[in-house]
């Protein structure tokens, strides 16, 4: 299991219920953010098996975005992060050069970002992936050279 997850899990067991993160008058328990981040972690896995795959992030700084931004490393996956405020072209020149698998959006990159849904994971489905996959694991992934990823925060 990638360090993220498991310090995440590790801070789950230990701090349960105490607040981890607090933004706008939100509050999300260690508990909470290692559920979502697991279950965003397994769906993307899902929706793409391979090994530092590219995952792109169109959304604005909200409490999603940061579990998107965990989900993406324990997922052994590479981000993609995208400028929210960026043109519809700029955000698909982006897009083009680095091809993601997979690609995160809010209400406002997903009005700007034109492509096949099956690869668009909205935030408003977020509740419904966590309800989903919250008592799976993600996979933990090797690289070519047989090592298990290395994440640097």
């Amino acid at each position: 299991m990638p360090f993220t997850l498991d310090f995440l899990k590790s801070m789950a067991h230990t701090h349960g219920e105490l607040t981890a993160v607090q933004h706008n008058g939100v509050e999300v328990s260690y508990a909470e953010m290692a559920t979502a981040v697991n279950a965003l972690a397994v769906a993307l896995q899902m929706l793409d098996p391979s090994h530092q795959s590219r995952v792109g992030l169109c959304a604005s700084l909200t409490l999603e975005y940061l579990v998107s931004v965990l989900a993406i490393q324990a997922a052994s996956k590479l981000p993609v992060l995208l400028d929210a405020q960026a043109s519809t072209e700029q955000l698909h020149a982006v897009l083009e050069a680095h091809a993601p698998t997979a690609i995160i959006v809010d209400e406002e990159g997903d009005e700007k970002i034109n492509c096949d849904n099956e690869i668009k994971i909205r935030i408003s489905q977020f509740e419904g992936l966590v309800l989903t996959y919250h008592a799976h694991t993600p996979v933990p992934m090797q690289d070519t050279s047989g090592r298990y990823p290395i994440l640097k925060l």
